[in-house]
């Protein structure tokens, strides 16, 4: 039998979870523990309708039937594979008809816990690779480009891995809105000015921190990763697919989960530069953590836009993209409610089970 994530994150694991990690959470502000505990509470009773659902009744009859309804938390992967294919399908629509390429950008490891408990340190990183392609375009004469970004905070292990996938547009609009292409991006520009920012992100975060400013002089002399040369992902679903698929799901797909006995967790990963498969078995409170720490403050955006994918452009521009926008990616169609529900539950169409195609059948 399948081991789900709410059957570790029970009621009274929970509550061990935070007694026992107390010194840990304190350094999160107090609304954003509050936050967790209530998505771990909805994902949990998500299934159960004696907690929250939706009462439909038969016009004719009188017949009542209920239905679950969407508990939105990072710990339920139904809802989140279905957000995720909603914003695939809203992105695939927005991008425009020219090339695009996913970028990487990432740092040392021993940076990540930096932003931690300092979560709009990463809001300010994503501003940060904003400004670097602005600069870039700039020295292009191109005033409006395509860039999205999106937060990433954990790997293939579940742990706190902050890194950010970036779809940018391989060109943009000049000042008379005509286009030019640009598809080389300078690594010694973007290397250097990357380490250079993250380190002042992280310096303007802790300014009183001596292990902070440790870190720092020792991540002048260590690799910070942009993958410049990236993918191209015009005619190609799957980077977009794999981007959005982490944003509202939990940190681990629960099909890696192979053990739970009530104290340990046992779970699976492919390691990234071998290739190979490792098992790995933690503690049933140290694998609840390790998932806990990738619940986002409540209203912090995990994605952003910029350029002309930005939300709020002048007429002129969207006058202008919307001559360049391509073909919809997306050639199937999203799964409706009705299939979504009989897939999980088996639960068929709002039909009343004493009236089929009209005519009145008493159900046994």
């Amino acid at each position: 039998m399948a081991i789900k994530i709410t059957d570790i994150f029970t009621k009274s694991n929970t509550e061990r979870l935070f007694k026992e990690k107390h010194d840990f959470f304190k350094h999160f502000h107090k609304d954003h523990i509050e936050f967790i505990k209530k998505s771990i509470d909805n994902a949990r009773l998500y299934c159960d309708l004696s907690y929250a659902k939706a009462i439909f009744k038969c016009p004719i009859c009188g017949e009542l039937d209920y239905r679950p309804v969407s508990c939105k938390s990072k710990f339920c992967s139904s809802c989140g594979k279905l957000y995720a294919e909603k914003w695939a399908l809203k992105l695939s629509q927005d991008m425009i008809d020219q090339k695009h390429r996913h970028i990487l950008f990432t740092f040392p490891d021993f940076l990540w816990k930096y932003f931690l408990a300092k979560r709009h340190g990463l809001t300010l990183l994503s501003n940060h690779i904003n400004q670097l392609f602005k600069e870039w375009f700039k020295k292009h004469k191109i005033r409006y480009y395509g860039l999205v970004i999106a937060i990433h905070s954990f790997g293939r292990d579940s742990s706190f891995h902050t890194h950010f996938h970036v779809i940018i547009s391989l060109g943009g609009f000049k000042e008379d809105f005509t286009w030019k292409k640009l598809e080389y991006f300078e690594p010694k520009f973007f290397n250097s000015s990357w380490r250079f920012l993250v380190l002042q992100t992280i310096k303007s975060l802790y300014p009183n921190s001596k292990k902070a400013m440790k870190a720092i002089s020792t991540a002048y002399f260590k690799e910070f990763y942009v993958a410049l040369k990236g993918q191209p992902i015009k005619k190609n679903l799957k980077y977009i697919e794999y981007i959005g698929r982490y944003l509202m799901r939990p940190a681990i797909a629960e099909y890696r989960i192979t053990h739970y006995d009530g104290k340990h967790v046992t779970f699976w990963y492919t390691d990234t530069n071998t290739q190979k498969k490792i098992t790995l078995t933690l503690s049933t409170i140290e694998f609840m953590t390790r998932l806990v720490l990738h619940i986002h403050p409540k209203n912090f955006k995990a994605i952003r836009r910029f350029g002309f994918y930005a939300r709020n452009i002048n007429s002129s521009l969207k006058d202008t993209i919307s001559l360049f926008k391509r073909k919809f990616l997306f050639k199937r169609k999203l799964p409706t409610w009705a299939e979504r529900l009989f897939a999980q539950y088996g639960k068929v169409k709002l039909i009343c089970p004493n009236w089929i195609r009209g005519n009145k059948v008493k159900t046994e």
